[in-house]
């Protein structure tokens, strides 16, 4: 069985179509389904029934006896008498001869074999999975270029949002500084006209040092506005605090025409102070309109439903002059220090 077995194996496409009840077709199937390794795996071939097989078996070994017959016949023909010298010798020169017929064939066959089921078998163990290897490789490179592009883009975009984050906290640190340097500058023009008022008591003098009060308390508004939109209000609520009490120190020396104008100012300030640090986003609404009627140069306000109450400050000028140029524990730091 072992001899059909190899033949069923190795035979090409036209031997199995002419085996008995064979066709193309059928070839066809049983060479997709080698290699066998016993007869009963030939059942699983489509269309080959045990009656077909059987008929298969019977005509290999019908070619077999038949390829055989001659061999085995030597001995019982009709020839010359053995001890005849020429005779024995051909006899002995026909069987090597077949000897080696038969060993060449069977190193043919069994070289035939190995490259019939040695390339499939390459094929499938180290072709197959190499070229999905490769393919898979190959799908992982493009997605991690097509990451690496993602992440670049990315990159790119937060870059160009960090020069701008920047180039704005530039901008409002350069506001701070100019606002402080403007309000320095005015502080001490309003020291040395203020020696000079205590000095001269001048009429002019003293307005001039209502309207560098009025300045320095619209610096110091403009000031914390800024603040509050870095969300700083510990310095906010400072400079609101003082401005607020320049505004108060000038209620006795404003005209009867700014009275009103400045008593809503003091309000508005007092009302942001209030709020001030809880509810920012309500202070900002008080000190814009406060820094609005100070613009204006305190117009003629309508009167109010309740007049408002407008009390002094608890700390006086002075020492909130020297908590401004030298902050508490407790306040916020400047920008840079």
């Amino acid at each position: 069985m072992k001899d059909f077995l190899d033949f069923i194996n190795i035979s090409e496409k036209e031997k199995l179509s002419c085996l008995p009840g064979s066709s193309a077709e059928l070839a066809d199937e049983v060479i997709r389904a080698r290699p066998f390794s016993s007869v009963e795996d030939l059942s699983r071939v489509k269309d080959l029934s045990p009656q077909l097989l059987d008929g298969w078996k019977a005509e290999f070994e019908k070619n077999m006896e038949q390829s055989t017959a001659p061999e085995g016949d030597i001995p019982t023909t009709d020839q010359s008498p053995v001890d005849e010298p020429g005779a024995q010798v051909g006899g002995n020169r026909i069987r090597r001869i077949l000897v080696r017929v038969l060993v060449a064939i069977l190193i043919l066959t069994a070289l035939g074999a190995a490259a019939y089921f040695g390339i499939p078998y390459f094929y499938e163990k180290v072709l197959n999975p190499l070229e999905s290897n490769t393919s898979r490789v190959s799908e992982l490179a493009d997605t991690h270029k097509t990451d690496i592009a993602r992440l670049e883009s990315e990159i790119s975009a937060l870059q160009d949002q960090i020069t701008v984050l920047e180039l704005r906290t530039d901008d409002l640190e350069n506001s701070i500084a100019s606002h402080s340097a403007s309000l320095a500058a005015l502080e001490q023009m309003q020291t040395v006209l203020q020696l000079n008022l205590d000095t001269h008591k001048n009429e002019m003098l003293a307005e001039i040092d209502k309207q560098l009060t009025l300045t320095r308390s619209l610096e110091l508004l403009s000031r914390s506005r800024l603040y509050l939109s870095q969300s700083n209000f510990g310095l906010a609520e400072t400079d609101v605090t003082e401005a607020r009490n320049l505004l108060y120190s000038l209620l006795p020396v404003v005209s009867a025409d700014e009275v009103d104008g400045l008593k809503v100012v003091i309000s508005r300030l007092d009302l942001a102070l209030d709020n001030l640090p809880e509810y920012p986003v309500v202070a900002v609404y008080d000190v814009d309109i406060a820094w609005k009627l100070l613009v204006d140069g305190l117009p003629n306000v309508p009167p109010v439903a309740v007049t408002p109450i407008i009390v002094s400050p608890t700390p006086t000028v002075e020492a909130l002059s020297t908590q401004q140029t030298s902050p508490t524990a407790g306040a916020t730091p400047l920008p840079g220090e």
